[in-house]
């Protein structure tokens, strides 16, 4: 006891480190939990920033993609402003007989079609266009009251079968014929347009595409056999076209006038020539000289004279009267596409580069009811 009295500094200070020893100790245990549940929120949050960080990364550079982005819708404007050109000059729409055609009744194309057989016959004879003969040479007058005077009344110009015959047709199919009959009278009257007084044209035959299923049944010979049909330009871009094929006989320089007369909507798809050379030959002498001073050779060779410089043209001919290129209804079958957030701005600048000012209205109100609703 003595001891602990001497001592009491001693045993305070022991009481005093053991009472903060405990204290300490209860801390520590208390503060633990909340060190390791600090941990742990730090280690979640190190683990979103990681996952941020590598969100991010997946955006980055992203800006200047939508820069080039924009660049190529650009250069696609441009690309579908120049094709708009182009298929417009090739439907060539002022001219275009099938948009510029007016609703008939099937008799009154079959009343036109009766007078364009004179009309074209008349035209042909006017302007010095034969027609071949049954025995293939080419129709000629002929004072005598030979039959084959008679050839041209009977030239049906790709229409034969329905010069005094009209079968009921429906009337898309009665105007799809009143169409092509006024082609072919446009190209009768360019081949006639391209021959002269002191040179004829012989036209060999017009042939057709049908136009259904009626005219099918009656149109005989004058059904062209598309074996070229792989030619024609409405195999690989989509388009709406008849096909045609004249055979005639002419000089070359008539050809290549008439051929110069068919521009859009008329596609010269294929084009073969066949030349008929008539010859004779006359005998014509020529003098040889002996260089050694030997006596002279007299040779005789016989030379070629063209007697006939005419030539046969096949043309297949395609006319364009309708192009598929409806762009309002690619950009509304797209549009689900499109997120609500699209940038109009981009949009508006697309369509007016492109020629498509007008679709901008249209195209606000489909976003504005997907939208709403």
């Amino acid at each position: 006891m003595n001891f602990v009295k001497s001592n009491k500094i001693f045993f305070l200070l022991i009481a005093l480190f053991g009472i903060n020893f405990v204290t300490l100790q209860f801390v520590s245990c208390n503060s633990s939990s909340e060190i390791e549940s600090t941990i742990s929120l730090i280690n979640k949050e190190n683990q979103s920033i990681r996952n941020l960080h590598e969100e991010v990364l997946l955006y980055e550079g992203l800006e200047e993609e939508i820069l080039l982005a924009k660049e190529d819708l650009l250069n696609l404007s441009k690309i579908e402003k120049t094709q708009n050109r182009f298929w417009d000059s090739l439907l060539n729409k002022d001219d275009n007989l099938f948009i510029n055609f007016k609703d008939k009744s099937s008799e009154s194309i079959n009343a036109d079609l009766t007078k364009l057989y004179s009309n074209l016959r008349n035209l042909c004879i006017s302007k010095n266009v034969l027609f071949p003969s049954k025995n293939g040479s080419s129709n000629t007058f002929s004072p005598f009251g030979s039959s084959e005077v008679d050839t041209e009344k009977k030239f049906g110009f790709g229409l034969q079968s329905y010069d005094g015959f009209w079968p009921s047709f429906s009337k898309d199919e009665a105007k799809l014929l009143g169409v092509q009959s006024r082609i072919i009278s446009t190209i009768v009257e360019y081949l006639a347009n391209s021959t002269d007084e002191k040179y004829s044209i012989t036209l060999n035959k017009i042939t057709r595409e049908s136009v259904g299923k009626e005219d099918i049944l009656h149109i005989a010979d004058d059904k062209l056999d598309l074996i070229s049909e792989e030619k024609l330009i409405r195999n690989s871009v989509p388009i709406k076209s008849f096909a045609f094929s004249i055979s005639f006989k002419s000089h070359t320089s008539h050809a290549r006038s008439f051929i110069n007369q068919l521009r859009p909507p008329f596609l010269i798809r294929d084009l073969k020539v066949e030349r008929s050379v008539g010859t004779d030959y006359n005998t014509q002498s020529a003098e040889t000289v002996d260089p050694f001073g030997g006596s002279s050779k007299d040779l005789s060779q016989p030379l070629p004279i063209v007697s006939d410089v005419e030539s046969t043209f096949y043309l297949i001919v395609e006319y364009v009267y309708m192009i598929d290129r409806d762009f309002e209804s690619f950009i509304k079958a797209n549009s689900s596409s499109f997120k609500s957030g699209f940038d109009q701005e981009t949009m508006n600048t697309l369509l007016e580069i492109s020629g498509h000012s007008k679709l901008t209205s249209n195209l606000q109100k489909i976003f504005d009811n997907r939208e709403n609703n």
